[in-house]
């Protein structure tokens, strides 16, 4: 995909969008804002969407496109050129001197911009995963669902009301971050959103120390995430303040921008499964933006012996049946659950057994290749035994 196709697309939609009969420079100028939110800072899309209302209303199944829309389009055959662009139409539509980010340079765009992902990629990627198969099902209605509604746009008919925003609970480790990368390349290849970058995010990077600085760093990650994905981990500690006014200022900052970049921005808020029901509830803004819920349930120790030969491979170890036997009813009998469970228990299993291997080659003076690259039984850590109890019960 080129650039020009990308703010053709954007322009057509945009101009369905408000049921406009013709695609005009202001809808290119929007698509530009769209597709280069970083490089076109000072360039507001609200400013953009007052001007499109004010254009006369008149649906049509068929877009009619103006030569010098076309001309533009075969004009936008780069980035820098595709700048140029947007500053004349500013100055010419808007009245306004658009600033280019001189610190972004084309080596930093991503190449998303240029060349969308595959959906059939995308969902490859979701279903290579292992277990997860609720998950995996939920992903794929939500995105049919999308895929039915862009139909429908395309045709000039009204789209049925679904929002990007999802809710992802489930405890650590589940691949909540791994699913809302995926989620971000499948809204970006079915053309919901101009890019599939995620940007992840906590109540740390969102929450200042005192009212009112709060709101601006809530700001600057929704412009760093705007036209993909923010993905905010552990949302229910934005509201653990209660009272305190900072967590009820980053979430009316967060509804906000959900409702005013609806088009051009995802949230994916992340969490365990009741805190973030509590959080959702808190606010009346947040439970009617929020139409997506997906539970991730824990992994089985079958599944998490696969990821751990999946790790195994991607590290160019092996181990053999015996091992695999062996590490399955370690598995079984930890009992890994919640914090301590899943995928993050298994990343710190193999650096444990790893380590235990490493310890036993060197043991002798001298490690060989052969000793660093086979897990052998004795590199599975004993059992922890459950704390001993001393004193008067209770």
């Amino acid at each position: 995909m080129t650039l020009a196709y990308d703010l053709r697309d954007i322009a057509n939609s945009t101009a369905k969008k408000f049921d406009h009969g013709e695609v005009t420079t202001l809808h290119v100028l929007f698509a530009l804002k769209r597709l280069l939110p970083k490089e076109l800072t000072s360039l507001d899309v609200l400013v953009i969407e007052r001007e499109l209302a004010k254009l006369p209303r008149a649906p049509a199944k068929a877009l009619a496109t103006s030569k010098e829309v076309e001309e533009l389009l075969v004009q936008t055959d780069s980035i820098p050129k595709a700048l140029e662009i947007a500053k004349s139409l500013g100055k010419s539509l808007l009245g306004i001197e658009i600033q280019v980010n001189a610190e972004v340079t084309v080596s930093d765009v991503s190449p998303e911009v240029l060349e969308k992902p595959k959906l059939e990629e995308s969902l490859s990627k979701l279903n290579s995963l292992i277990g997860l198969g609720e998950v995996k099902s939920q992903v794929h209605k939500l995105i049919s669902v999308h895929q039915a509604n862009q139909v429908r746009f395309d045709q000039g008919l009204k789209r049925i009301p679904v929002g990007l925003h999802c809710v992802f609970t489930g405890s650590p480790g589940t691949g909540k971050t791994t699913v809302a990368r995926c989620v971000a390349e499948m809204y970006h290849a079915i053309g919901l959103l101009p890019s599939s970058k995620v940007v992840e995010t906590d109540r740390s990077s969102l929450v200042a120390g005192y009212v009112g600085q709060t709101a601006l760093k809530v700001q600057d990650a929704i412009q760093s995430a705007m036209g993909g994905v923010l993905f905010i981990d552990e949302a229910y500690a934005l509201t653990s303040d209660s009272g305190a006014g900072f967590g009820d200022e980053a979430v009316a900052t967060l509804v906000k921008a959900m409702e005013d970049h609806r088009d051009s921005l995802a949230v994916i808020v992340a969490g365990y499964k009741e805190p973030m029901k509590q959080f959702v509830e808190s606010n009346q803004g947040l439970k009617s933006r929020f139409q997506t819920f997906i539970d991730f349930p824990d992994y089985s120790a079958e599944d998490l012996t696969l990821i751990f030969a999946g790790l195994c491979q991607s590290h160019e170890m092996k181990f053999n049946h015996q091992v695999q036997e062996r590490l399955l009813d370690y598995i079984k009998k930890s009992r890994p659950q919640g914090e301590r469970g899943n995928a993050r228990f298994i990343r710190n299993l193999f650096e444990k057994m790893y380590l235990a291997l490493s310890y036993r080659a060197a043991s002798d003076g001298k490690i060989e290749i052969h000793e660093v690259t086979e897990f052998s039984e004795v590199d599975i850590p004993e059992l922890e035994s459950a704390p001993s109890k001393i004193g008067f019960a209770p």
